[in-house]
């Protein structure tokens, strides 16, 4: 990983900043993050956890809309729904609009031939990517994912630990995998809608609804 100027963490996960900060310093990355913490709609719970690492320096900052991000590259501190949000609330800066959003990948996972993916992509550890796989903007995907052949990760797609999809999937923007969830092939999920965690989806998933079980099946509407 090169060494990026003018770095930022964009949120407070307590899941995404030591993950994050691991991934830099295991593709090489040295030197000062800064660390943009004061996001309205998440919790302080970051605070809580260890995540010092002696490769890098943190520096927290105050959000401004007059903070100049155009030649700034910017990482997303946060999984689920809230990546969106966050990323919403920084549109308010004009700059924002020509930073750059690197990849976080680590090392250990295997991205296959012709993948085509969009901005501020994060992949955690062992997980692989089949060919033909396309993913869209910042989507997130968790440790021991299994992504098919030809599948497709719309924008802020967040895939939870130990989950497998199979080939020709298509799973629409914002979408979240619970952790252990298997979803056969060529299925379809819809947009916002939330998968629990060790489902086995077998049948196309409507947008905006929560869906559990083996197999899985609507139990809420989510979509208001």
């Amino acid at each position: 990983m090169k060494q990026f100027n003018n770095l930022f963490l964009l949120g407070k996960s307590a899941f995404a900043i030591p993950i994050i900060l691991d991934i830099l310093v295991l593709n090489g990355y040295t030197g000062e993050v800064r660390v943009m913490a004061n996001m309205a709609d998440e919790a302080n719970e970051s605070l809580q956890y260890p995540y010092e690492i002696p490769q890098i320096q943190l520096r927290f900052l105050e959000y401004s809309d007059s903070i100049d991000f155009h030649t700034a590259n910017l990482i997303i501190a946060s999984i689920g729904k809230g990546r969106a949000t966050i990323y919403q609330h920084f549109l308010n800066n004009p700059s924002i609009h020509t930073a750059s959003f690197p990849a976080v990948i680590h090392p250990s996972a295997v991205i296959g031939a012709a993948v085509t993916t969009g901005k501020g992509l994060h992949i955690s550890p062992l997980s692989v990517i089949a060919p033909y796989a396309k993913l869209g903007d910042f989507v997130v995907i968790n440790r021991n994912v299994s992504v098919g052949h030809h599948t497709f990760l719309g924008n802020f797609v967040t895939i939870n630990p130990g989950v497998n999809i199979a080939g020709v999937c298509e799973i629409e923007d914002k979408v979240v995998i619970g952790a252990g969830s298997v979803v056969l092939d060529k299925i379809k999920i819809g947009a916002s809608s939330v998968i629990g965690a060790g489902s086995v989806v077998t049948k196309n998933i409507p947008q905006g609804v929560v869906a559990y079980g083996s197999p899985a099946k609507v139990i809420s509407d989510i979509s208001g």
